[in-house]
């Protein structure tokens, strides 16, 4: 027992002294290279101003003549050409209910008894799997955006290929007898829809805000006092209003800007503006005119005819004007050096050694500097491993 207890004594002195010299190793690597970095990653920075304005375009209001029950035939952004139908509209909700279940109905018969003659039950689970999330991703957006014209063929589409991914052709054929007879017990819808007519070509929104009789006309009488009032007014859409078609190809952008700032743009010019969310990128405009300044503030006026469909529910908004962006290799300040020759550069680790590489400053931030991208292994580029605490480096020093 006891040389037993002596070997288990000496076996853990050994493991101790192991793991001690283990850390004691990388302990006195670290002191005596001690080094930190990052990557050298992009980034852009836009300087720019807020401002407030209000959108302005060509708007016909639809209304549903007086009809409880609407049906819209249009999704939102689709053009309709003067004389399409905007909707079907009946005199009470229960008509309208019973005839999308109608529609839905008809639509999964239909598409049940074309997949059965096309012989769609053999098709193989991967395609089927793909069809079924691309449908309930189509549901989705089509019911997000109230399109009901194409729900119930969507929706019947879903379902079958469900049934089909899911059941055999006997099971498909029960379905679609079951399908037949909740038909035949509905009967005739009891009514016809009155239809609604576009009065004019456009693109349609269902977003109606009471702003929509503001015209381009009214754009020119604007003062710094009227435009103010008009960004904080709040207006009630009329209350048969269905949507409204936006018509024409250019749109307008009537902001109050600090006089300094307005006297950066150009009349003639454009201006990079950024509608946040409502916009997937970046418009450019076009200058239309700049008031006279009013206590230190001024009335500009933007027009495009890009984005249309992407601004229709653009009314008051808070917009960035960029005036210029900066884009390169963001580095740390803490890693920015100067040479023997005075010149600003850092250093990265290329394989084992630091290597010194000159950069040139295009823009400074709290705690960083944008510099330009260089084009070859002699200038700082993307992915390069930036040291960042230099303290004791020099061009071509070991580091590992």
């Amino acid at each position: 027992m006891k040389k037993t207890d002596s070997a288990t004594k000496f076996i853990s002195v050994v493991l101790f002294l192991a793991v001690l010299c283990y850390f004691g190793f990388y302990l006195s690597s670290a002191l005596l290279n001690p080094y930190s970095s990052t990557f050298a990653v992009r980034m852009t920075v836009q300087e720019g101003i807020s401002v407030s304005g209000i959108a302005v375009r060509r708007e016909t209001v639809i209304g549903s003549g007086g009809y409880g029950a609407v049906n819209l035939m249009l999704s939102e952004g689709e053009r309709v050409e003067a004389g399409g139908v905007v909707a079907g509209v009946y005199n009470d909700e229960s008509t309208l209910i019973k005839l999308r279940e109608i529609d839905l109905l008809d639509a999964k018969i239909a598409r049940l008894e074309s997949m059965l003659e096309a012989g769609q039950g053999a098709q193989d689970m991967i395609t089927l799997d793909s069809k079924i999330k691309n449908g309930i991703y189509m549901l989705v957006k089509e019911a997000h955006s109230r399109s009901f014209a194409e729900l119930s063929e969507t929706a019947a589409e879903l379902e079958a290929n469900i049934l089909t991914r899911t059941v055999g052709d006997s099971e498909i054929q029960a379905k679609l007898l079951s399908l037949r007879q909740q038909r035949l017990a509905l009967g005739s819808a009891g009514s016809t829809a009155v239809k609604i007519f576009a009065p004019v070509s456009g693109i349609f929104t269902s977003t109606v805000d009471g702003f929509e009789a503001l015209t381009e006309e009214d754009l020119s009488s604007l003062t710094v006092g009227s435009l103010t009032a008009l960004l904080e007014e709040e207006r009630t859409p009329e209350a048969s209003a269905i949507g409204k078609l936006v018509s024409g190809v250019r749109w307008y952008f009537a902001a109050v800007a600090d006089a300094e700032d307005a006297s950066r743009l150009t009349v003639g010019g454009t201006a990079t503006m950024i509608f946040g969310k409502y916009a997937g990128s970046e418009i450019e405009m076009d200058i239309e005119s700049i008031g006279l300044p009013e206590d230190g503030k001024c009335v500009v006026i933007f027009s495009s005819s890009k984005s249309m469909a992407d601004t229709l529910t653009v009314r008051v908004q808070s917009v960035k004007i960029v005036y210029s962006d900066y884009s390169g290799i963001r580095v740390p300040k803490k890693a920015v050096r100067l040479n023997s020759e005075g010149k600003s550069c850092v250093y990265t680790l290329t394989g084992a050694r630091a290597e010194e590489k000159l950069i040139n400053i295009i823009y400074e931030l709290d705690e960083y500097y944008i510099v330009e991208s260089g084009e070859n292994v002699q200038e700082l580029r993307f992915g390069d491993e930036i040291i960042t605490s230099t303290k004791g480096i020099y061009d071509g020093k070991i580091m590992k």
